[in-house]
């Protein structure tokens, strides 16, 4: 009967992919397949209930993240905060360097956004853009803007799968996104490399657009608009609380938007709720959108799919599975297992917050309570979502830049990241002395 309910979930997620239903309504439905299934099982409806309610108090504290992200997504791009810093970013652009150059200018506005989708929209558009004007090959392009996308949405201090993969294994945000890029420092530099010698090979002529008088003639490009991203980064440093750093940086933004562009603070209500939206048409594709209501579908993805959760445990749907991948991790290693689980899962959900939360569920155990299963969901999951072409992570991302699903193979760090750790995992296990060494450390292979 498990295998069977299983089954039936995935073809109830592929028939919602090919059919183009809304995800939360797919989910709302495979919620109740499992439901059914702990009535089989001589649950009571009331039991099965508070069990899917556990669930979604688990994950209340980053609902509430949510909902500030939504709000500073809009106030920065009032604030003039993303036309600033897109502005500045082109000054380092040429013909030969402008494929690393998308990777390294996502992975900055990723890191400061937390939000692959947010970058896209943004740092992306404009890196499509100045690439197509130089000949750039749109495939690589994409590759890179794909991969630098997801560089920030995995390990930002504001980053919503950061926080929820804390929050799912309860561990210390701050402490996780230390580790993580100290993990990536490696496959970071191997795909600069291979975005770098891609530049030089294929190198074209073009003119240079002109991005600071496009967004002059709407936004005051003042040094105040970046203040609300430094506030980020230094109470990140300071290891500030994020939920106190993002209101720290939505208040600045706030300000920004009133003191430096003259917005009407009568209008600000709405501009957090609704997001923001140019007037000028030329601009509108580049900095429209944020708000809390754009959070609302990522919002409710996550309290259906955190129910799961609590009927998974009370029914012991997934035990049988659970075991499998426990034992396949200790006949190899813990990672190769979990790499295993995330593929599964961003393979059948399509959705990135689904496969984290499934894959947390099914290798629950494999690791000690230590913040090593944390990292390995952020070096396997978390991008592997992005990999998968009818996953929304991967499409929603390219569609924003207009580029081609084939761009998936160029998105290097996403490759080089979990082959990366899976090599590691295996020296941990032929030689389990390394963790004690500081060059083990440097690489992120011991807390």
């Amino acid at each position: 009967m498990e295998f069977a309910v299983l089954l039936g979930f995935v073809a109830l997620l592929a028939l919602g992919m090919v059919a183009s239903i809304p995800l939360p309504v797919t989910l709302t439905a495979g919620f109740a397949m499992f439901f059914l299934y702990g009535i089989a099982r001589g649950k009571r409806a009331k039991d099965l209930l508070r069990l899917s309610m556990e669930g979604v108090r688990k994950v209340g504290g980053i609902l509430v993240l949510f909902v500030i992200v939504g709000a500073i997504t809009a106030t920065w791009r009032a604030a003039g905060t993303i036309p600033m810093i897109v502005t500045l970013a082109t000054h380092v652009v040429g013909p030969s360097t402008i494929v690393l150059a998308s990777f390294l200018l996502c992975c900055l506005m990723s890191m400061l956004m937390g939000t692959a989708f947010g970058t896209a929209a943004t740092m992306g558009v404009i890196c499509m853009t100045i690439g197509n004007a130089l000949g750039a090959n749109p495939a690589l392009l994409g590759g890179a803007i794909l991969a630098g996308a997801y560089f920030g949405d995995r390990c930002s201090p504001v980053s919503s799968s950061a926080a929820l993969v804390a929050t799912l294994t309860r561990t210390s945000l701050f402490d996780n996104v230390s580790r993580m890029l100290r993990t990536a420092s490696v496959p970071f530099a191997l795909a600069c490399a291979a975005y770098l010698v891609a530049g030089l090979l294929g190198a074209n002529g073009g003119n240079m657009p002109d991005v600071q008088a496009l967004f002059s003639q709407t936004f005051q490009l003042s040094p105040w608009c970046v203040l609300p991203a430094l506030v980020v980064v230094a109470l990140s440093l300071a290891r500030v609380n994020v939920k106190v750093t993002m209101l720290a940086s939505l208040a600045c933004a706030i300000a920004v938007c009133v003191g430096v562009q003259g917005i009407d603070p009568a209008s600000l209500p709405a501009l957090v709720v609704f997001g923001y939206a140019s007037h000028n048409a030329a601009i509108a594709h580049m900095v429209d959108g944020g708000g809390i209501l754009s959070m609302a579908n990522v919002v409710l993805v996550i309290c259906i799919s955190s129910t799961y959760s609590g009927l998974f445990e009370g029914t012991g749907l997934l035990d049988g599975l659970r075991s499998q991948v426990l034992r396949m991790g200790r006949a190899s290693t813990p990672f190769t297992s979990v790499l295993a689980t995330s593929l599964a899962a961003s393979c059948v959900s399509c959705n990135q917050t689904l496969a984290i939360m499934l894959t947390d569920q099914l290798c629950d155990g494999i690791e000690q309570p230590n913040g090593e299963l944390a990292i390995e969901l952020e070096n396997s999951v978390v991008t592997c979502a992005a990999l998968m072409p009818w996953s929304i992570a991967a499409t929603a991302t390219l569609s924003f830049v207009g580029a081609p699903s084939i761009s998936i193979l160029a998105a290097c760090f996403l490759y080089l990241l979990p082959l990366w750790t899976l090599a590691l995992s295996v020296v941990e296990h032929v030689r389990p002395g390394v963790v004690r060494t500081r060059s083990a450390r440097a690489l992120g292979l011991a807390a």
